[in-house]
């Protein structure tokens, strides 16, 4: 009696098994249910120091027989402000949805929007500031230091864009996700991470992100 007793629960866990056994499909709408939950993902931060510098001339702007001349003066002023910057890029899931996973069969793909950066702090070291002047000249105002530490942040994040902030973002996001979409019941080997500008650019290449993880790893 105990035997076909241990039989029928035997039976009815296999059968329950294949009753909460998933579709790809539904594994797929798991997956865009967890990554949606996300507004952001925050892939990497880079930390900056920088030295702004500017340097100007005085000058006496006049008219000489109905014409606007420009007169330098002697003297000038410099100013030097150490800046430390954080900048960090992410992935904005805020328009993430089905149309971003595709399965077929046991394999998914899905398309990520491109990474973006943002400046997340900009301090001014002002214990590092100096200044030279001329003696007839004045010290810097508050408002223009203050633009010349606009126009630092500005130059920092144009630098950014020509460093490998952008790849290392992607790398990021490939190592954040693909855990999860396993989780979900897909293979490594069937998971394909891309990003919409690459398929704008027709340059996805699953190479190259291999070679990133293969440099992180070493």
């Amino acid at each position: 009696m105990k035997r076909y007793g241990w039989l029928a629960i035997l039976l009815a866990f296999l059968m329950t098994g294949c009753f909460l056994s998933k579709s790809p499909e539904e594994k797929g709408k798991e997956v865009v249910h967890s990554i949606s939950r996300s507004a952001r993902l925050y892939t990497v931060q880079y930390n900056v120091h920088k030295v702004l510098t500017y340097q100007d001339f005085s000058s006496l702007e006049t008219s000489f027989l109905f014409e606007k001349i420009t007169i330098p003066i002697p003297g000038e002023r410099k100013i030097v402000l150490p800046m430390d910057a954080v900048l960090k890029a992410y992935i904005d899931f805020s328009s993430f949805s089905d149309e971003n996973v595709s399965v077929v069969g046991d394999h998914i793909t899905i398309t990520l929007p491109a990474p973006k950066i943002e400046m997340t702090s900009a301090k001014v070291d002002y214990t590092g500031e100096k200044q030279f002047l001329s003696w007839n000249r004045f010290s810097f105002t508050e408002e223009e230091r203050e633009s010349l530490l606009r126009k630092g942040r500005e130059k920092v994040l144009a630098d950014m864009k020509g460093s490998d902030i952008i790849e290392r973002s992607q790398l990021g996001a490939y190592n954040a996700l693909v855990p999860l979409v396993e989780a979900a019941g897909f293979r490594r080997e069937n998971i394909v991470i891309r990003f919409d500008q690459e398929l704008l650019d027709k340059s996805h290449n699953e190479q190259f992100l291999l070679k990133m993880i293969e440099r992180e790893t070493l």
